[in-house]
């Protein structure tokens, strides 16, 4: 086996340059979800010089595909999840270009092998993860079906954390719902015949003033952000119309679901003390929590205290981060595990000006191509050892009872 991974780590430093080409060009062509139109096509023009030919897209959504590798023999399969929108106005801030690299990288080193492995390589490109909810879609068309198990990556500010041990229960992330709350008033004249009138905004106001009420009995991992995207349009008219984002975040998917619950019902509450009616819409997809893997993990600290990156200790009684991701609705469906690694010597906030600046530095680079190995062993291993790959099945299917 050692031999094994010898070649994929050969196979990706022969191609580093190819990689880091990539990365720079996503990076200075960025697009939105779902319009990733040139990243795709400069992957897969990667993919096509090293003999990948065949690419699948699930009807209605041409910028997600599915690349594959087989082995000799039978066995799991295993899918790297590239992702490559960028975020609106700010670009790669969040470094989506190395999540492209790295899972290119991985894929493409399984050619070494030629064939001589168990089961299945695949690459999956997952558009819109900034608030499209690219993979939860892909979930949605079936496409993780014959899946076994995911893996990815994350430019992490200055830290390359491997996580060995989390508590059951405990998320890797924060799970989301978003809700846009409409209330239709009714116009009038604010100075001649406000009574006449029912004031839209005053709703909004009372939906926030009951927000505010409810933060104090919220647990300590629970975020709600919103703000008034309409308040009406003259101060001398009655508010027909007003209108609010909610973003709604916490750790685990049942508490945000119940806190979404509580908010819906303030919002009900403030259009009935104004007399306005309420219109609740959703433009984004909920967001489940990362479900951790630690036998994946484990394995994957294995290869990386070998190669040439700087590891950064567990924090102690902190377990992830504080960001949503639609990689969580995968990790609920199967074994799931995200390499994150250091894109900078010093902090860095995710998206920020300096995050979109890390993102395409040298520091960067380098480390991603380490963690492009560390994928690829990982993989292999959990193609090759049978034992590893039950033993996260189990770990998968124990941290599942938890919520």
């Amino acid at each position: 086996m050692k031999e094994k991974i010898e070649q994929l780590y050969t196979k990706i430093d022969e191609l580093q340059n190819d990689l880091i080409d990539l990365s720079k060009i996503i990076h200075e062509n960025p697009e939105i979800k779902w319009q990733e139109f040139k990243a795709v096509e400069n992957i897969k023009s990667l993919l096509r010089v090293h003999g990948i030919k065949r690419f699948k897209s699930p009807t209605s959504l041409p910028t997600a595909f599915t690349a594959s590798i087989k082995g000799k023999y039978e066995g799991p399969t295993i899918a790297f999840l590239a992702e490559y929108d960028a975020l609106p106005a700010i670009g790669h801030a969040c470094g989506h270009n190395l999540i492209s690299m790295t899972n290119v990288g991985a894929f493409l080193s399984f050619l070494s092998l030629e064939n001589e492995f168990p089961g299945e390589i695949r690459l999956i490109g997952t558009p819109a993860e900034e608030g499209g909810g690219g993979k939860i879609s892909l979930l949605d068309k079936n496409v993780f079906d014959d899946i076994d198990i995911s893996i990815s990556s994350h430019g992490s500010s200055n830290n390359t954390i491997l996580w060995e041990e989390v508590p059951m229960g405990e998320g890797m992330s924060l799970a989301t719902s978003k809700a846009v709350y409409k209330f239709h008033g009714k116009a009038s004249h604010a100075a001649i015949n406000p009574d006449q009138g029912v004031n839209a905004l005053n709703s909004v106001i009372m939906l926030f003033n009951g927000i505010d009420s409810l933060r104090q009995h919220l647990k300590d991992d629970a975020r709600v952000h919103g703000i008034i995207t309409d308040g009406g349009q003259a101060t001398n008219i009655v508010p027909a119309y007003a209108e609010a984002d909610i973003l709604i975040r916490s750790k685990s998917s049942d508490y945000v679901n119940y806190i979404r619950e509580q908010i819906d019902n303030i919002a009900k509450g403030a259009a009935l003390m104004t007399g306005a009616e309420l219109e609740i819409a959703e433009d984004e997809p909920g967001y489940k929590h990362v479900i951790p893997n630690t036998t994946i993990g484990k394995l994957a600290k294995s290869f990386m205290a070998n190669l040439d990156i700087k590891l950064t200790e567990q924090p102690k009684n902190k377990f992830g981060s504080g960001a949503s991701t639609d990689f969580g609705n995968i990790s609920h469906e199967m074994p799931s595990y995200a390499f994150h690694f250091g894109v900078s010597e010093t902090p860095v906030a995710g998206h920020s000006i300096e995050m979109e600046r890390a993102s395409i530095s040298d520091i960067a680079h380098n480390n991603a191509v380490e963690i492009t190995k560390g994928m690829s062993a990982t993989a292999y291993t959990l193609l090759y050892e049978k034992e590893k790959f039950e033993d996260s099945k189990s770990e998968f299917n124990n941290r599942k009872k938890y919520k």
